[in-house]
């Protein structure tokens, strides 16, 4: 609350204040003049006027005094700083769960290597040596992991085309594309719309099914050793 609003409610209740205890003085003193009629003293109307009329009059003063003295004291004091509402401070990350913390962004990054290497041998593929291979014996066994990697991509991502034309056709892009979905490539230049040939149709998802993170706490196995015990 600022400071002339705070002088300006001191000063209506002391006015009240003063007029209320005049009030009550006035009361006072007139039962006392009533009751002193029985020893011959006698009151009119008039009097009990002079009497209100006075005691008001010297409540005003007095609420007049006081509001005087309040303005001088607050002369030259600045407003009275606005209390601000102070948030609980959020607890800090502990080293411990930074580490944890990025241990789990690790496992989550390498997680789809780990699906795709459990479902379709994707690593051992890409790991082998294919030159001591032949190409028939090459394209068999990629037949396999492709058929199997392709199985799992569609059963937890569920791609499809960003743009249904066919590759090589002329697509015409319209103003306002979503430029994060269509890449402009080539010589771009003016505002759309533009037209072009399809280079690459794009990917994005119809549905996504995320396969359960693997159990284990060390980021670093993408798939473990087996070990047949005879």
């Amino acid at each position: 609350m600022k400071l002339s609003l705070l002088l300006k409610s001191f000063s209506l209740r002391a006015f009240f204040q003063s007029l209320f205890f005049s009030t009550l003085l006035f009361a006072i003193i007139a039962c006392f003049y009533w009751r002193s009629r029985d020893v011959g003293f006698p009151i009119n109307v008039m009097d009990y006027a002079s009497l209100f009329v006075f005691l008001t009059f010297f409540g005003t003063l007095h609420w007049m005094f006081v509001k005087n003295t309040l303005s001088k004291l607050a002369a030259g004091q600045p407003d009275l700083p606005q209390v601000k509402k102070v948030s609980p401070p959020q607890a800090l990350e502990t080293d411990a769960d930074r580490a944890k913390r990025k241990n789990q962004e690790k496992r989550l990054f390498i997680h789809l290597f780990a699906v795709l290497q459990r479902q379709g041998r994707l690593m051992d593929f890409l790991q082998e040596d294919l030159s001591l291979y032949e190409d028939d014996q090459i394209g068999a066994a990629v037949r396999s992991i492709h058929e199997n990697c392709r199985k799992t991509v569609d059963r937890y991502l569920s791609p499809k085309p960003v743009m249904k034309q066919a590759e090589g056709e002329t697509v015409e892009i319209a103003a306002g594309f979503d430029q994060h979905a269509v890449k402009l490539v080539g010589n771009v230049v003016g505002q759309p719309p533009f037209t072009g040939i399809l280079r690459h149709r794009g990917w994005q998802l119809r549905s996504i099914s995320l396969p359960k993170l693997s159990d284990t706490e060390n980021p670093n196995i993408i798939a473990p050793a087996e070990v047949e015990i005879q």
